[in-house]
C-alpha cells in the first residue's frame, strides 16, 4: 500500500518584492522536507515559531505549491492546480481561528456548507450535518447561533464541518492556539477519537507538548527542516535537544527527570500523569 501523504526535497521559498515588483529577498521556509504518511496514521509535526510547521500544513491542502520537489496526497501532485479540488476534497483544513472558517448564523447550516458546494444531494447533507455533530459532540447545539458559543466549541463546530465533507485526513494547524486549558483538551480528545473510530488520517500541527502525547509519530521542524522525528516518547526522552529548537517537553516528563536526578529511578519517557503515578506505585511495592 503507498503512503497517502509522501513529501519529496520538498522545498518552499517565499519572495520579497519592491514597489517595482522586483524580488529583494527570498525566504526559504521549507528546506528539502522527506515524509512519509500512512492512511489513518495520527502525525504531530511540532515547532517553534517560523519552524515552517504552518507552511507545511498549507501544502498539504494544496493552497501552497512546492518551489521544488514533490508533495503527493493520495497519490495527486499538488503542483498540478487541475488536483486543486481533488486534494481538498480528500485533505480537509481546520485553521487556527475557528472564526475564520464558520460562516453561517446557524450551526447546523455551516457544518452543512462544504457537502452542498461538493453537490451533495439534500437529503445526504443533513445525513452528514447529524452524523458530523454527533461525532464531536455538538448535536444539541446545532440550532444555535456560532456567536453564542465557547472557542473550544467554535473549533468542534469548524471540525465537524471538515468532516462532512468526508475527507480521508484532518490537517490541524494549531487547532488550540486561541483555547483555553480545557478547551484544547476538547479540542485534542475529539481530534483522537475521530482518528481512532473513523480511521481518519490525522496531521496536528501544533508547539504543545502536552498535545502530541497520543499521536503515532512526532516530526519535529526547525528552520524550514526536519531536526527530530519518532514515537513521542522517543522525542521526550531527548529533553535537551527538544531545548535547542525552543520545545519543552510536557509537564508531567519533566516531574519524572526531576524525580530522576534526585535518584528516583524512574523510566525517561513517562507520558502523562497516568504513567508517573503507576510508576511512582510500583516503586513503593517494590
Amino acid at each position: 500500500m503507498k503512503p497517502f501523504i509522501i513529501a519529496k526535497d520538498l522545498v518552499h521559498e517565499y519572495s520579497r518584492r519592491d514597489e517595482d515588483g522586483n524580488v529583494t529577498d527570498i525566504k526559504r521556509a521549507l528546506d528539502g522536507i522527506d515524509m512519509e504518511v500512512s492512511a489513518g496514521d495520527f502525525i504531530a509535526v511540532l515547532g517553534a515559531n517560523g519552524s515552517g510547521k504552518s507552511t507545511f500544513a498549507k501544502h498539504l491542502n494544496a493552497l501552497l505549491t512546492p518551489t521544488e520537489g514533490t508533495l503527493l496526497v493520495d497519490g495527486m501532485d499538488t503542483s498540478d492546480h487541475d488536483n486543486d479540488l481533488d486534494v481538498r476534497c480528500v485533505a480537509g483544513m481546520v485553521f487556527q481561528n475557528p472564526d475564520n472558517q464558520i460562516i453561517s448564523n446557524v450551526v447546523e447550516e455551516d457544518v452543512g456548507f462544504g457537502p452542498e458546494n461538493m453537490g451533495v444531494p439534500t437529503e445526504k447533507i443533513w445525513e452528514r450535518v447529524e452524523e458530523s455533530l454527533k461525532n464531536v459532540g455538538m448535536y444539541k447545539y446545532r440550532k444555535m447561533s456560532p456567536n453564542h458559543l465557547s472557542g473550544g466549541q467554535k473549533q468542534r463546530v469548524a471540525i465537524a464541518g471538515v468532516m462532512a465533507m468526508r475527507p480521508k485526513c484532518i490537517i490541524l494547524d494549531e487547532p488550540t492556539a486561541m483555547l483555553d486549558p480545557v478547551g484544547r483538551r476538547a479540542v485534542i480528545d475529539t481530534v483522537t477519537e475521530l482518528n481512532k473510530k473513523e480511521n481518519i488520517t490525522v496531521i496536528l500541527i501544533t508547539h504543545y507538548m502536552e498535545e502530541v502525547t497520543g499521536a503515532d509519530y512526532v516530526f519535529v521542524m526547525n528552520d524550514g527542516k526536519v531536526s527530530m522525528q519518532g514515537t513521542p516518547r522517543q522525542i521526550f526522552a531527548r529533553s535537551e535537544e527538544l531545548k535547542e529548537y525552543r520545545l519543552t517537553i510536557p509537564e508531567v516528563t519533566k516531574i519524572a527527570l526531576h524525580l530522576r536526578k534526585m535518584g528516583i529511578e524512574l523510566p525517561k519517557d513517562i507520558l502523562n500523569e497516568e504513567e508517573l503515578v503507576k510508576a511512582l506505585i510500583e516503586l513503593k511495592n517494590f
